[in-house]
């Protein structure tokens, strides 16, 4: 059969199945047949092309196999170096955070030695009766603030190169360890229920293995579906 024999079948059966409205038994079966002459054709169909689509395929999979191989190899050591790029970027973070948090702790002892000079000062003004200075020492002292020295990290946020440019990102990884924990936070609306997809197929199997005719936040509608098979 050629592929314009094949067009021209295609067009008459689906011109001729457009016309079938199904009102009772005797239209019922011939809306059956329909549907079993259309199986047939979709077969040909199939094996017409199924040669074709055979060597096509053939040729694609060792196309793609030789990529694969190819950008394997690359994708490996961009990997391998990646990953030392990583552990670099994330040490000299923690040592940039170990270094802010001293600095801040020295700001802190800074301040509080800073009120508690004028808190003193206060109390000898308010001893020689100096009741106003006093209140303003007390006032400077509520107020005391030294800006924080910020540290910089080794690495700039974008870093041009000969070839490029390169910007760091912070980023998180994470490992679920208790999955019946995670559901529950979702159930308790911490975690939205984005994060999840329920495969219907498999819910659906589960219904129709234990014979489920309700379920919470599920609707289930019984359907009749035909099969047809057609004689050999």
């Amino acid at each position: 059969m050629e592929e314009k024999e094949l067009t021209h079948e295609i067009t008459a059966s689906t011109k001729k199945v457009s016309e079938i409205v199904v009102t009772d038994q005797a239209s019922f079966q011939v809306a059956s047949n329909a549907i079993i002459d259309l199986d047939k054709i979709i077969k040909r169909i199939k094996e017409y092309w199924s040669d074709p689509k055979k060597k096509s395929y053939d040729s694609w999979k060792a196309i793609c196999n030789k990529e694969n191989e190819m950008v394997g190899v690359v994708e490996l050591k961009r990997k391998e170096i990646n990953g030392k790029i990583r552990s670099f970027l994330t040490e000299q973070e923690r040592q940039r955070r170990i270094e802010q948090e001293k600095l801040d702790a020295e700001r802190r002892a800074q301040e509080e030695k800073e009120r508690a000079k004028l808190a003193k000062a206060a109390e000898k003004a308010e001893e020689k009766g100096k009741i106003e200075k006093a209140e303003e020492l007390r006032e400077k002292a509520e107020n005391v603030f030294i800006a924080p020295a910020i540290v910089q990290p080794e690495v700039e946020k974008t870093t041009r190169t000969d070839t490029g440019t390169v910007s760091t990102v912070k980023d998180i990884e994470i490992e679920i360890t208790d999955i019946k924990e995670v559901l529950k936070q979702i159930v308790d609306g911490k975690i939205p229920t984005a994060v999840v997809t329920i495969s219907e197929s498999k819910l659906k199997a589960h219904i129709k293995s234990w014979g489920i005719d309700k379920m919470s936040g599920v609707i289930i509608r019984e359907v009749i579906n035909a099969r047809f098979r057609g004689s050999k």
